[in-house]
């Protein structure tokens, strides 16, 4: 299965990095491109293999929305994100297809971002992934999602440390997801847990 490339626009270090940091986070998704200038931005996007563009507020000087307005209507690929970073209301560009908002919380913005890749998937391609976790798989997940050790999953479940460190592997080799914060997005959009039991 093909990964999905996102390329970064933003003039800030910190939400370069960080944004990097929160999408490696997530199964199949690789970071193709980023950049800290306006200058060549619409050359540069095109010029990457990317399904997504992060675009910062702060990269949106008048020629580079003109350059994005003059294309995009025409273009699907890839998909422009705008990337809200302070906090007025202005409205995105209607070249961009979707929002993301800084002020989320991280399983927010990661739940967000998972939700705009799936959307974005053909009718039909869409993950079957958690049909593949056995049902006591699924119970292990939840747990790992609650932030729950390997001893105390193992004594509520009544199995040895051993057996959920098995249970564990399957489930991140069968998802392809390595973090706890992945798995714990993971089980949010596919309701194997709730959002007000993570925050517990």
């Amino acid at each position: 299965m093909s990964k999905t490339g996102f390329y970064i626009a933003s003039k800030s270090y910190l939400i370069t990095k960080g944004l990097e940091s929160l999408l490696r986070e997530i199964a199949m998704v690789e970071i193709v491109g980023k950049s800290d200038s306006s200058f060549k931005l619409l050359e540069n996007i095109l010029n990457k293999e990317s399904d997504f563009v992060i675009i910062s507020e702060d990269m949106l000087d008048p020629q580079t929305k003109s350059d994005l307005k003059k294309y995009f209507p025409y273009k699907n690929k890839p998909t422009l994100l705008y990337l809200k970073n302070s906090r007025g209301y202005e409205k995105a560009e209607s070249f961009f297809c979707d929002s993301i908002n800084l002020y989320l919380s991280k399983n927010e913005l990661l739940k967000e971002l998972n939700e705009i890749i799936e959307s974005k998937k053909p009718a039909g391609k869409t993950s079957s992934k958690s049909s593949n976790l056995s049902e006591r798989e699924k119970i292990v997940l939840r747990h790992v999602a609650m932030g729950l050790t390997n001893k105390e999953i193992g004594e509520k479940l009544f199995i040895s440390i051993h057996t959920v460190t098995t249970h564990r592997k399957n489930i991140t080799q069968k998802l392809g997801i390595k973090t706890v914060s992945g798995l714990t997005v993971y089980s949010i959009i596919n309701g194997i847990i709730n959002l007000e039991e993570v925050s517990k």
